[in-house]
């Protein structure tokens, strides 16, 4: 896993970065796999664990795994840290302030 645990514990707060308080955060993260046995046993192993319910989206296409997290923000070093004991092999690829469309339409017609 390339994502430093050290980059999110050297924030003192997200809330610099763009992370409020009680902000949905999206973590966007891909694993690659020897074959497809392997990824179907450690997606498996995901869903089992206590990080299996911040999947919001998995997709699987023979030995490559791309999962969408959804997590508060508090729980974003959890998460990465859960992750990368479950599934080693994932690299972290993308980590955003989650954005609903239907408050950032209210958000700008006010």
């Amino acid at each position: 896993m390339d994502m430093s645990l050290a980059w999110v514990a050297s924030r003192g707060t997200l809330h610099d970065e763009g992370f409020g308080t009680c902000q949905r955060v999206r973590v966007l993260a891909l694993a690659h796999f020897a074959d497809s046995e392997a990824s179907r046993e450690r997606i498996r192993a995901l869903f089992h664990s206590p990080l299996g319910i911040y999947v919001s989206q998995a997709q699987r296409e023979g030995c490559e795994l791309r999962l969408e997290f959804d997590t508060a923000s508090e729980d974003l070093a959890f998460t990465l840290r859960t992750l990368k004991r479950v599934l080693p092999e994932a690299r972290v690829e993308g980590i955003a302030p989650r954005v609903f469309a239907h408050r950032a339409c209210a958000r700008g017609g006010s």
